[in-house]
């Protein structure tokens, strides 16, 4: 009869702390995320490159922008951890990428908010190219690629 309770008393916890988890199919009613899935097209090689991802709570409630974790090391990110943000607020992410990869390019971040409970993969892809020899007497071109 204890072994009884004891099951009844663990499944009416489990079936609680179920009912309380947010899933990530929520997260399209709490936030839209605009460059997601960006685009650089063509780079040169070796030039690095950034854009702005920017994330708006549509949801009731503050959210936390809690960590931005890149899939490789060729990735960097900007953002201010622990960013909160109400309603209507948006916060941004910029999303640098080094551009030592020749040819073609796919690359994600983990974004992580309200600690840690809600999770979107964001995306970026496009093509390097090698520039052609600079002629001895003309100046080269220098910088990063930026892109809103």
């Amino acid at each position: 009869m204890k072994k009884l309770y004891a099951c009844l008393i663990i499944l009416l916890g489990l079936s609680g702390t179920l009912k309380a988890q947010i899933t990530n199919a929520d997260i399209t009613h709490q936030f839209n995320f605009t460059n997601d899935n960006f685009d650089f097209g063509k780079i040169p090689y070796g030039k690095p490159a950034q854009y702005t991802l920017t994330i708006t709570n549509i949801g009731k409630d503050t959210a936390t922008l809690d960590d931005v974790r890149p899939s490789c090391g060729c990735t960097t990110p900007q953002f201010e951890r622990g960013k909160k943000f109400a309603p209507g607020e948006s916060v941004k992410v910029v999303l640098g990428f080094n551009g030592n990869t020749l040819g073609p390019f796919y690359k994600t971040a983990g974004i992580f908010l309200n600690n840690y409970k809600l999770s979107k993969q964001v995306s970026f892809k496009g093509e390097t190219f090698q520039q052609p020899a600079s002629d001895s007497g003309k100046m080269k071109q220098t910088g990063t690629v930026i892109h809103q």
